[in-house]
């Protein structure tokens, strides 16, 4: 496995965040849980929206809509699976970073690294052609505990059999980069104003 260097230690291998890292999703999926909320009789603003930026559904939904059941909260987590695809031409590619990933694919693995579920990660990424960029994905489906839990990033480094500084990654929000840090995984902040523009 061919290495690079940062200047401080070899990194062997490259991760990513998708939601506002790599792919500006903020407009899709506030749409798309608005939508899910409203079918239930529950208002869900923007600025509740941007609150829970980063969580997983599994934890805010519970938090935003309290007088919702588990049932309901789950067919509110499957009405917005449902709708999700139907705003992804809102979402804009962080083309900087997919063209470093791209030169980094060509001698280190490069994963994708979300706690999103995979059926959205797999309409995002058929959705802007990024099917050929990872060596694998870790997401949603895969863990146990979402961000800031480590888990995720912790089988993405068991995943390339490397240590955990031996890995970087790249993060927006502040439960991913909580996440990565408490699995030993140096992070790079993509501070990107994508969704801004959408």
């Amino acid at each position: 496995m061919t290495s690079f260097d940062t200047g401080q230690q070899a990194v062997r291998a490259v991760f990513t965040d998708l939601d506002g890292t790599l792919v500006s999703t903020k407009r899709a999926n506030y749409g798309a849980y608005r939508d899910a909320l409203a079918s239930v009789g529950v208002d869900f603003s923007w600025q509740t929206f941007l609150s829970t930026w980063g969580a997983d559904s599994r934890d805010f939904l519970p938090l935003v809509a309290p007088e919702l059941s588990r049932a309901q909260i789950d067919e509110v987590r499957a009405e917005k699976a449902r709708r999700y695809p139907g705003y992804l031409r809102t979402t804009e590619l962080n083309e900087p970073l997919v063209r470093l990933l791209r030169t980094w694919a060509s001698s280190v693995p490069v994963a994708l690294v979300t706690t999103a579920k995979r059926d959205g990660v797999d309409a995002v990424i058929a959705h802007h052609g990024l099917e050929r960029l990872f060596s694998f994905i870790v997401c949603g489906d895969d863990i146990e505990r979402s961000k800031p839990e480590p888990e995720a990033y912790s089988l993405a480094v068991e995943a390339v059999g490397l240590r955990p500084a031996e890995c970087v990654t790249f993060e927006d929000s502040d439960v991913g980069i909580e996440a990565a840090e408490r699995a030993g995984v140096a992070v790079i902040r993509v501070n990107w104003s994508g969704d801004e523009k959408n």
